[in-house]
Parts: structure tokens; sequence; C-alpha cells
């Protein structure tokens, strides 16, 4: 047992790339990020909440594999800019942030649309800090901002 404690902590790696090519530390670190790419195969191969859609030509199952992939694809994006946007000396949680997470923080927020007789008022509710914070390290506008820009001025 005190033979083996010494190998504690030591991993074998067998690779057919020559040393001169990459050092044996940029290739541990690429065999620990595979567990990025499982994740993606995981949550892309995992069970889906949705109610059940009925396809009736090969073309439209094709489009909405692709939209799932590109949805995917937009959601692993999220993550990676956010955590590309944080300095080197951003706290190791704040690092580790997943996409989920970002996305829980919008949980409770609404756009609301008043109905009037003059025609639909869409307003944006006040963003949290967190929320805040987010869009900003993420180089993304504010809902109001964007329906300012986006919306017709309402009648005066």
């Amino acid at each position: 047992m005190k033979h083996d404690e010494q190998y504690d902590g030591y991993s074998a790696l067998v690779t057919t790339v020559p040393p001169p090519q990459a050092s044996a530390n940029v290739l541990f670190t690429k065999f620990k990020q595979q567990s990025y790419s499982e994740q993606v195969n995981h949550i892309f191969k995992g069970p889906l909440a949705v109610h059940p859609v009925y396809l009736h030509t090969p073309e439209r199952v094709e489009a909405l594999v692709f939209l799932l992939m590109f949805t995917l694809t937009l959601y692993f994006l999220i993550q990676r800019m956010y955590r590309q946007s944080l300095p080197a000396d951003a706290p190791v949680k704040e690092q580790r942030i997943t996409t989920q997470t970002i996305l829980k923080a919008f949980t409770n927020y609404t756009i609301l649309i008043h109905h009037t007789r003059l025609g639909r008022e869409v307003q944006a509710t006040r963003l949290t800090s967190r929320q805040r914070q987010l869009l900003q390290q993420l180089g993304f506008p504010s809902p109001a901002k964007i329906l300012s820009q986006r919306l017709p001025r309402p009648p005066t």
C-alpha cells in the first residue's frame, strides 16, 4: 500500500502525438477537456421536455434536428462567451458558470404586454443586478434597449 501511494495523482496517457508537437501538459489538458464535449453529447442525446411533435415529411424531421443542433450550439456558445469574457483573476465559481445557471438567473424576468384601446404596449421590467451583470459580461443589450430599437413608439 505504501509503495502504491507514491504514484497517487499520476496518470498514464497513451497518445500517437509525437513529443515535438505537444507537451505532456498540453495533451493532458486536452484529455481532461474531453468532458466538455461529452457533456454536449449527453445533453443532446438526453430526453427533451417537449410535447410530441408529429412530422409528416423527412424534410421536416431534418429541419427539426437542424434547429435542435443549432440551439444546442448557441447554448454552449453562451457559456463559452461568458467564460472567455471573465478576467483571469475571477473567482473559480464564476469561471465555472454554465449556461443553465445563466438562464436560471432570468427565470423570473418578464415582459409586460398591455392591450389598450390605442393598441398593444410592450414594457420591459427592471433587471436585477445579477441579470444586468450577466448581460454586460456577455456584451448583450438590455431587453428595454432591444424593445426601444425594435418596436414602434407608442402613440401620444
